[in-house]
């Protein structure tokens, strides 16, 4: 059917397409899985034929986020000079969080919204198991306010 109404039932999702001057998706990709059959497009595909779904593609802007010429870092590389700066990227950081500087010690960030969607609460949950192993954590994120809890909570807990 192609109404967002059947009998007593409304499809909001299905409302929102067709009331929509354009529809995007995160990914040329994931807009041509959405409309490749009914299973990917959760029933919705023939409709987002229609409306002529497009994938942008989910990113930065590379003139602005340049690490030739980014002004917040005090590493400037390219792409045959990035190996030989990823040292000395790793200890900028370390340093600018307060960590102890080691270019042996292996990273682990996550920079991402504090929800179960993005798997903080997985990450939440793993953190425990990570103590005692010789590695450095670094969260940046905001949220729900339970994982924000639960994650100052274990900064607390695990101080560095």
């Amino acid at each position: 059917y192609d109404r967002p109404v059947k009998g007593r039932k409304i499809n909001w999702m299905k409302a929102g397409i067709l009331e929509s001057h354009k529809i995007l998706t995160v990914s040329p990709n994931y807009a041509q899985e959405l409309v490749s059959g009914p299973e990917k497009g959760v029933e919705l595909d023939n409709i987002l034929r229609k409306k002529c779904i497009k994938g942008i593609v989910n990113g930065m802007d590379v003139q602005e986020w340049n690490p030739m010429t980014d002004k917040y870092t005090s590493v400037k590389y390219n792409a045959t000079t990035v190996m030989s700066a990823k040292p000395l990227i790793k200890e900028a950081l370390q340093a600018e969080v307060g960590l102890p500087v080691d270019k042996n010690i292996p990273i682990i960030g996550f920079i991402g919204r504090l929800e179960e969607q993005k798997g903080s609460d997985i990450l939440a949950a793993a953190i425990p198991q990570f103590i005692g192993e010789n590695i450095q954590l670094i969260v940046l994120g905001t949220g729900k306010k339970v994982m924000e809890k639960q994650l100052g909570d274990l900064e607390t807990q695990y101080p560095l």
